[in-house]
């Protein structure tokens, strides 16, 4: 598990995510975070992938971040490969779980664990690539996209209609 030494302020998280929601759906544009972190020198894979996760949702660079391998979820759709979960959070009080794995046009996808709405069980919800996309989650938009995992989540309990593989 990497991490980083400071915990993140998660209040300042979601009121930065609900503001770039809102300012997308005003002007219909992204929000710029600036320039992509560079990965050429980071220690391992997971650093490399919660730097990405950092950059999309605007996190500080002290922000900690948690990685491990998640049980469940393939890295790529058809392999063995783990994906990977990142794990945002401000000690015990709340967190937010993201499943880092490659869609089928091998981009890189964050999608937020959560509750199924029909079996609870705590699956890749929506897709998140931006703090926008997070601020819509938050603010329960219309406008959020299900994540390329979730129908084939092995997580959702049985007999759930949401699970089709």
């Amino acid at each position: 598990m990497i991490s980083s030494a400071a915990p993140i302020e998660l209040d300042g998280l979601e009121s930065a995510a609900r503001r770039a929601a809102a300012e997308r759906a005003r002007t219909g544009q992204e929000q710029d975070l600036g320039p992509k972190p560079s990965l050429h020198h980071a220690p391992s894979e997971a650093d490399v992938v919660a730097a990405v996760l950092r950059h999309r949702l605007g996190l500080t660079p002290d922000t900690s971040i948690g990685a491990y391998d998640d049980l469940n979820h393939a890295l790529l759709p058809g392999t063995h490969l783990k994906a990977l979960r990142l794990q945002v959070s401000n000690g015990a009080r709340r967190r937010y779980i993201f499943l880092a794995s490659y869609d089928a046009d091998a981009a890189l996808v964050f999608s937020l664990i959560g509750r199924c709405t029909q079996c609870a069980g705590p699956v890749p919800t929506i897709r998140i690539d931006s703090q926008a996309d997070f601020g819509d989650w938050l603010l329960d938009s219309r406008d959020q996209r299900e994540s390329p995992l979730f129908s084939t989540s092995p997580v959702h309990r049985s007999g759930c209609d949401h699970r089709s593989g």
